[in-house]
């Protein structure tokens, strides 16, 4: 692809319908919408939304050196859009909904919590996590099971003891966890995608859903809440809820005030087990498909202790997010005019980057739809911002590290006991808030014979 330099282009993209521009396409597929963009008009294309009057434009980047502009001029791209309102509506003001100072003083207070060697603590917890997943009935040797809900039952189960340490209430926040996901992606991508957005005091279908979903989600947090108050015993060991409650901000030593500690407490259990257990699915589904690849990798996971950065089995993980990463799309808008990848954006004009599109640009990724772990082994030339799985700039995700760690241990514990054959070919995804197979994805899980 080639860049436009000429400053006084208009930039290119698809002209759409007359009255509703290109918004059913976006909504219906956005990530099809998005790849025949790419193709047709390159590394920055316009979108129009709605009727000539009422039009909105809406510029996708998916060359590296804009999407690390966009991502890094914070004082250009601000974060305050129709999706981001939605998510707060629903999730309230925490480290992944608040911007500004509040941003700030949270991502201080927060962020010596998961540090490469604060992850390190919780190592422990998730090898446990790991043995009792292929002890506890999770795995049938021999018989198709569906990858989804057993990868989503170990992330949650390791956040449970991570965040909460009470079997009990773990035990119940899984369950209703299980039913309650699909149904947020639902109402946030509903919600995030109409042409007006209802107030949530007018009662209509969608906003008694969406109230009734948020209602759900604060009632869970609230009997953690309480169930820790009425707490007798005293852990060994601090668990996250104790941490989010003692952390300090270092510079002001404030605390978190009750409700930031509950808002903190819902998006890493939200937000944190989603990441991970999507992971995890794609990355055995697509060695499933690939024995050669997977006996590889499976070797390398013999290897005693974590394994480490440039290892095979963490490469397996980082190659499945490059092709279905969890964050497909990242949203901003301009509070300035300005230039972007060589052409004038207006103020108030919405940004959109895909990882998906990026993460398959052919100038930085040689055979994109292929499924080849060997990118990440050994040193390479490619820009940061050509592979972005947990975003970038200052905002990058803070539970990085904590979420490879817990997939690595998986999956290195898995493939070491058993070998993993995918019974689909096709593996078809939902375009919720995040990237998530959409239905089962069943594989067959066969004992590794004794090496002798």
């Amino acid at each position: 692809m080639t860049s436009n330099v000429d400053t006084g282009a208009r930039i290119p993209g698809p002209v759409g319908s007359p009255v509703l521009g290109q918004a059913l396409e976006l909504r219906r597929d956005m990530l099809r919408t998005l790849d025949d963009g790419f193709e047709r008009f390159g590394d920055v294309v316009s979108y129009r939304l709605g009727p000539a009057a009422l039009r909105r434009q809406v510029i996708a980047v998916h060359h590296p050196d804009a999407v690390k502009q966009v991502l890094t001029e914070r004082e250009v791209f601000g974060r305050r859009t129709r999706s981001l309102e939605v998510l707060t509506e629903l999730f309230g003001r925490n480290l992944v909904t608040t911007d500004g100072e509040a941003w700030t003083r949270q991502r201080r207070t927060l962020q010596p919590l998961f540090t490469p060697r604060h992850v390190l603590e919780y190592a422990g917890v998730m090898r446990e996590e790991a043995h009792d997943f292929l002890t506890r009935g999770s795995v049938t040797a021999g018989e198709v099971v569906d990858l989804v809900p057993l990868t989503e039952n170990y992330a949650l189960r390791v956040l449970g003891r991570t965040i909460i340490r009470d079997e009990l209430v773990m035990t119940d926040v899984i369950g209703a966890f299980n039913t309650l996901v699909p149904l947020i992606g639902k109402v946030v991508r509903e919600r995030s995608m109409k042409a007006w957005k209802i107030p949530l005091r007018v009662p209509t279908r969608e906003t008694r859903q969406f109230m009734e979903v948020r209602a759900q989600l604060y009632g869970l947090i609230r009997q953690i809440l309480v169930r820790r108050s009425q707490r007798t015993d005293t852990p060994a060991e601090p668990d996250l809820l104790d941490r989010l409650r003692e952390a300090r901000d270092p510079e002001t030593g404030a605390a978190l005030t009750p409700r930031e500690v509950a808002d903190q407490a819902l998006i890493m259990l939200v937000a944190g087990h989603t990441t991970t257990s999507n992971a995890l699915t794609f990355t055995l589904y697509l060695l499933g498909r690939d024995p050669e690849l997977q006996e590889a990798v499976a070797e390398a996971a013999r290897a005693d202790g974590l394994a480490p950065a440039d290892d095979l089995v963490v490469a397996a993980i980082k190659e499945a997010m490059r092709m279905y990463p969890s964050a497909y799309a990242i949203g901003r808008r301009t509070r300035t005019a300005t230039q972007l990848h060589g052409f004038p954006v207006p103020a108030g004009t919405n940004v959109l980057i895909s990882p998906w599109v990026t993460h398959r640009h052919p100038a930085y990724w040689e055979r994109p739809d292929v499924y080849d772990p060997s990118r990440f082994i050994g040193p390479s030339d490619r820009p940061r911002y050509a592979y972005l799985p947990f975003g970038g700039g200052p905002r990058n995700c803070i539970g990085e590290h904590f979420a490879m760690l817990e997939a690595t241990v998986l999956l290195r514990t898995l493939l070491r006991e058993f070998t993993i054959t995918s019974e689909s070919a096709d593996l078809p995804v939902s375009q919720l808030i995040s990237l998530r197979p959409t239905g089962a994805v069943p594989v067959r899980f066969t004992p590794r014979k004794a090496r002798g």
